[in-house]
């Protein structure tokens, strides 16, 4: 991800969203709370819409 915006694929905000991403893989798949795992659910959709840009940046930059 970082890589991704020292190379200017992705801007400030776009990398602290994916960082964020990330984070919640990382803490949903230690966790067993319905509430926490319901929270984390409920940013799926934006997280896809941030990876299709991001792949479509890719894609266009042909990398």
């Amino acid at each position: 991800m970082r890589e991704l915006f020292r190379n200017h694929y992705i801007e400030d905000k776009e990398l602290e969203r994916l960082l964020s991403m990330v984070d919640d893989r990382n803490m949903i798949v230690h966790t067993y709370n319905e509430d926490l795992a319901e929270d984390l659910f409920s940013r799926l959709g934006l997280y896809s819409k941030l990876m299709r840009k991001v792949v479509g940046k890719l894609k266009e930059a042909r990398v």
